[in-house]
């Protein structure tokens, strides 16, 4: 559940990550301010902050009771840059449990929060601290089943976690509802890449989208 961008590091083998296409999924133009304008966007506010810090403890709770000994990539890299090959050598090395796995497939980057492999299958787990199953989450590990299925080449099973309220965690196999989210993910993807082909901001009047499902990081550029 990282939230840094990557839009403006170094990496230079993707378009686009997992953060971008949820904002492209939202608006159009959002996706490009956000790959091409990203210091344009509105200042994190304190609940803003105290969220993502409440959704950082929750994860890492989690993830130090069920994953103790883990390969964690976010603390063994260097740089952002190292991800990707830090993912790979694990892989060879065939550890069974890992953090921030990092695959780019089709242009796309995505970080699986846990990638955990048991009866000689691959399961991603995407990590909220919510108590409600918000279609945004299945959007969420659609992708990253469709990046890291496409980057492993082999068939994946796909749970959410979610906060019970009860001091443990409701864990949701969601694997079917994804699989059926496949060709649409793919289809997106390509309408993506061709929003940010555009030489220009797309021409997107305000709406509803501006705060649906989440308020648009660029709320106040755009209603200027």
């Amino acid at each position: 559940m990282l939230t840094h961008s990557f839009e403006s590091k170094n990496m230079s083998n993707y378009l686009f990550s997992k953060t971008a296409y949820i904002k492209g999924v939202q608006c159009d133009k959002q996706l490009y301010l956000y790959k091409y304008h990203y210091k344009l966007q509105d200042p994190l506010s304190p609940e803003t902050l105290a969220k993502f810090k409440g959704g950082h403890d929750f994860e890492d709770a989690y993830r130090e009771k069920y994953f103790p000994f883990a390969v964690d990539i976010e603390k063994i890299a260097k740089s952002r840059n190292d991800y990707q090959a830090l993912t790979q050598k694990a892989l060879q090395k065939q550890v069974s449990d890992i953090f921030e796995a990092t695959f780019v497939y089709q242009e796309v980057l995505v970080m699986n929060d846990v990638l955990t492999r048991s009866s000689g299958k691959w399961e991603i787990q995407e990590i909220k601290n919510s108590t409600e199953l918000k279609q945004t989450h299945i959007q969420d590990i659609a992708l990253q089943y469709f990046v890291t299925k496409g980057a492993l080449g082999q068939d994946l099973d796909a749970k959410l976690v979610l906060n019970d309220e009860a001091g443990t965690y409701k864990i949701i196999d969601v694997t079917i509802e994804v699989k059926a989210l496949q060709a649409n993910i793919a289809a997106t993807i390509e309408h993506f890449k061709n929003v940010l082909e555009q030489d220009s901001i797309p021409q997107i009047s305000v709406g509803n989208q501006c705060e649906d499902p989440y308020k648009c990081s660029f709320w106040g550029y755009c209603h200027r």
